[in-house]
């Protein structure tokens, strides 16, 4: 379980990190609605993960192990992005930071302590948004045959 969360975790970021890089280069990346995409970056990864999960275990897998390994997968994906983020805006773009500042949605402490809100914020919406989709993705592999209960 652990070993197949990890494999996708990194996936998962290096396909945040190559997203990001893209809306760098196309100018994008202080469009902070796009920044939906990353939740179905996200979800790609963890289906993907909990996918590779069963398949390993010739379609049995726990309720629960199934969940961990989507919950592996997305927490480690969020911790590199958003380290990478941090590194990326303290070394290269300070004006992405003055950009997101001036958002709202980071509050008032941006000023002070900017790289600690930016990886908080980060790793609280990349941590739940994956444990939404773990636990979504899961109502669908928990069962062997794929079929709702007492359904022809």
């Amino acid at each position: 379980m652990e070993k197949i969360g990890l494999k996708y975790g990194l996936f998962t970021a290096l396909g945040l990190i190559v997203y990001f890089l893209l809306m760098k280069l196309v100018g994008l990346e202080q469009v902070i609605e796009l920044r939906f995409l990353n939740g179905v970056i996200m979800a790609i990864g963890v289906t993907m993960a909990i996918r590779a999960y069963k398949i390993s275990r010739q379609g049995n897998i726990g309720y629960f192990s199934g969940l961990g390994t989507g919950i592996i997968t997305s927490a480690l994906a969020t911790v590199l992005f958003a380290v990478f983020m941090v590194i990326y805006i303290k070394a290269f773009d300070d004006a992405l930071l003055n950009v997101l500042a001036g958002e709202q949605f980071f509050g008032g402490r941006m000023a002070i302590t900017p790289g600690i809100v930016i990886f908080m914020v980060l790793m609280l919406e990349g941590v739940i948004s994956g444990f939404m989709v773990a636990f979504i993705a899961m109502q669908w592999f928990k069962r062997r045959d794929h079929k709702v209960p007492g359904s022809p």
